[in-house]
Parts: C-alpha cells; sequence; structure tokens
C-alpha cells in the first residue's frame, strides 16, 4: 500500500451517518414536566445522542476589506468572522419517537404550543432573598433555551476523529415525519438549530 493510499480519507461512504451529535438539554427543559402516557424515566435528560447526516459543518468565512492605495486597492482582512448559519441535520427517528418527541418539547418551550407564548414560569430566571422577593434577573443565564453541542465525526470503524463545538445553540425547526410502507428505508426527520461559537478540535 503506497503513502498516497495511507493519506487519503478513510470515511466509508457506504454509510451516510457518520457523525454523532450529543446535546445537553438546557436545565430549564429539563425541570418541565415531561411525564405522559409514557413515563419520562424512558428517556436520558442529560445527555441526548444522535447518529445524523446531511450539511453538519458551516461555512466559515473572515471577509476583507478594500483600502485604496494610489490609483489601485489594497485588500486586508477585517478580522471579523461573519455570522454563522444554521445548520440542518437529519436522523433517523428511533421506535419509540422519542428522540423527535424531544426536540418537538424543547421548541414547544420556546413557543408554547396550547398559548402560544413561551414557557412562562422557566423562561426568564430570577434571583430571589430569604423572603422569597424576587431581587434581580440572572443575567448568567437569560436564554435558558440554549444549551452546548458536539458533533463527533467519525472513521469507518466509528473512531472518534473530530468534534465540532456549538456554543450557546438551540434549535429552530423540527420537520414533520413521512413514512411509507413501500419503501425500505427507515423513518427519518431532520432538525435546524443556530448558534453563537463554533471551535473544531482534532481528536
Amino acid at each position: 500500500m503506497s503513502d498516497t493510499t495511507l493519506q487519503q480519507s478513510i470515511l466509508n461512504k457506504s454509510r451516510k451517518d457518520k457523525f454523532i451529535l450529543v446535546l445537553n438539554l438546557p436545565d430549564s427543559l429539563k425541570k418541565l414536566n415531561m411525564t405522559g402516557v409514557r413515563d419520562s424515566n424512558n428517556l436520558s435528560l442529560d445527555a441526548l445522542q444522535y447518529s445524523i447526516y446531511g450539511t453538519v459543518v458551516p461555512n466559515t468565512s473572515i471577509q476583507p476589506v478594500n483600502l485604496p492605495y494610489g490609483g489601485q486597492f489594497l485588500n486586508l482582512t477585517s478580522g471579523r468572522r461573519d455570522n454563522w448559519q444554521a445548520v440542518t441535520v437529519s436522523f433517523t427517528v428511533d421506535n419509540g419517537f422519542n428522540n423527535w418527541w424531544v426536540l418537538w418539547k424543547w421548541l414547544n418551550f420556546i413557543n408554547d404550543a396550547s398559548q402560544s407564548i413561551p414557557d412562562s414560569t422557566n423562561l426568564v430566571p430570577v434571583i430571589k432573598d430569604a423572603k422569597d422577593d424576587v431581587v434581580y434577573t440572572s443575567m448568567s443565564n437569560l436564554q435558558p433555551y440554549q444549551t452546548n453541542i458536539t458533533v463527533y465525526g467519525l472513521d469507518e470503524y466509528d473512531n472518534k476523529k473530530i468534534q465540532w463545538n456549538y456554543t450557546k445553540a438551540f434549535i429552530t425547526n423540527l420537520t414533520g415525519i413521512t413514512y411509507s410502507y413501500r419503501d425500505a428505508e427507515q423513518m427519518e426527520s431532520s432538525f435546524t438549530f443556530t448558534f453563537s461559537q463554533l471551535n473544531a478540535e482534532l481528536l
């Protein structure tokens, strides 16, 4: 085997889900009443893991600035990153619909489907004194619907080779579920999340 072959990508294209997404639900969402027909003990709300595919990493760009110099222009970097584009990933819906339902609950926390308003009891955390009087609104967590998301890239042996850390992320869209018995494909869905910062690390 030549050195050139060893330097090529070892990703196995026979599988389309070569990425693992791990998210910790926002603390305020964990406190919500998740019980219903099925007990919430069936779900681990501390860390959820999705096997995903699609556009996992958005474009990264830092635009230049043009400075006039004599009869020409000099191109210098602006040093300012463009706003990150939202990320849309696809995943397979489990046979209990649990992974889809948790994402729906996250969106419902931001805007309650029954009341058409955000969850009024958990959206804005406050600090209270010993008399249970509100002293001030907590500035450390004004966005309790946000969390950090980590995406891992896998090789053909399912070893983690790279990770992308998305900070201050929150879901913005969850697609519906379509399924046909005439197709052999599994039930799939996708969701979109936006974020404030992105860092990449080799593992």
